[in-house]
């Protein structure tokens, strides 16, 4: 049984402006995204949409002295909320 955490992106805005988003890899990601959802009422101009994490890119460097890893992407697909 893989026991990996699951990475979440929650992308937030207000307004139809993008405010930012929030990441998380947390044993309780799930709680911790409808906690911060629940703090962001539709009514004053809100708009969330969850992530999750499929894969990822490696950026890497091919050079004399062999591969080396210069940085990881997280690729991530709509994941709608639960109703």
């Amino acid at each position: 049984m893989d026991t990996t955490p699951q990475k979440y992106r929650l992308t937030i805005w207000q307004y139809g402006e993008l405010l930012g988003f929030f990441e998380t890899e947390a044993p309780r990601a799930l709680d911790a995204l409808a906690t911060i959802i629940a703090h962001l009422p539709a009514e004053q101009g809100f708009r969330t949409q969850r992530l999750v994490a499929f894969g990822e890119r490696r950026i890497l460097e091919s050079g004399p002295d062999g591969l080396r890893l210069l940085g990881v992407e997280a690729l991530f697909q709509a994941a709608p909320l639960p109703e």
